[in-house]
């Protein structure tokens, strides 16, 4: 098992999994540039996020595990399949979901706020399993 950290991350956004093109995995696994036009919406990030990509072997393959972590005031709309594009600061660009089966999951924990007037916010961790579960793609 093997596990690597993305380096600084400058933004995520997220968009409707169903507004991406279909395959993208297939796309990436064989090293064809990937574009995304898709309407996306930029997060308020409230602390520094993470994310973290695990591969390991499982039946001759093998199968990455991305967990994302962020906090924001922002509520997200969890009752669809949402896919989550990450702009680190080396201007590389990342996609977490995809069209189909199986989306990312989404934790939702939501803390309340200190005595001394921070805000309540709510702390997100997505995770995504899939042969290639971070995929690099281009503005």
């Amino acid at each position: 098992m093997k596990c690597i950290s993305l380096p600084g991350i400058k933004s995520i956004s997220f968009t409707k999994c169903d507004d991406l093109e279909a395959d993208l995995i297939y796309q990436a696994l064989v090293d064809l540039p990937i574009t995304i036009s898709t309407n996306e919406t930029e997060i308020s990030l409230k602390s520094i996020p993470t994310c973290e990509l695990e591969e390991s072997p499982d039946n001759n393959t093998q199968t990455q595990k991305a967990k994302l972590i962020f906090t924001t005031l922002q509520d997200l709309p969890t009752n669809t399949p949402l896919a989550f594009l990450i702009h680190t600061i080396n201007d590389t660009h990342y996609i977490l979901g995809v069209h189909e089966r199986p989306f990312p999951s989404v934790k939702t924990t939501t803390t309340t706020s200190k005595p001394d007037g921070e805000a309540a916010v709510k702390k997100y961790e997505i995770t995504f399993t899939a042969r290639k579960a971070l995929i690099p793609y281009n503005l």
